[in-house]
């Protein structure tokens, strides 16, 4: 298994299985919305995206799209790890593990305050991988979202 950080020239392949990850989610197919989304945001580098390849193959096996905050108390930057998603043929084969040593390794290259990430309170099995990993479940701060 290979992790890359996608460029523009992964977009076809990317673009599926992120249209794949929104039609798991409840969303409605959209292909095309799907690759210009990406392309914009690695275009105007509003986002970084790792993805998993199967050497073998060559498939794109999953992903995980991360993308830049800061933190004005600490004055550093941040990173949000806003989406990770993995095909139903590979799961259970470490993808998400690796996914994740990657964008911890990318935090520490970027000296990043921290990762935050959200999962549904419903994903316990996202939930025991993230606490594996070190991350810690905010008990002192509500969040709060605005619909527009």
């Amino acid at each position: 298994m290979l992790i890359k950080h996608c460029q523009l020239t992964d977009l076809p392949k990317l673009s599926l299985i992120f249209d794949e990850y929104r039609v798991h989610f409840k969303q409605e197919s959209n292909l095309e919305a799907s690759t210009i989304f990406l392309r914009e945001r690695i275009e105007n580098k509003q986002a970084v995206v790792f993805a998993a390849i199967d050497e073998d193959s060559n498939d794109m096996m999953g992903f995980t799209l991360l993308y830049p905050m800061y933190t004005s108390l600490k004055i550093k930057s941040t990173w949000t790890l806003n989406d990770m998603f993995i095909t139903e043929k590979y799961r259970k084969f470490g993808v998400a593990t690796r996914l994740l040593e990657k964008v911890e390794e990318f935090g520490a290259e970027t000296n990043a305050q921290w990762i935050t990430l959200k999962t549904g309170v419903e994903n316990t099995k996202a939930q025991a991988l993230y606490e594996k990993f070190g991350f810690k479940k905010d008990e002192g701060c509500y969040y709060y979202y605005l619909q527009q």
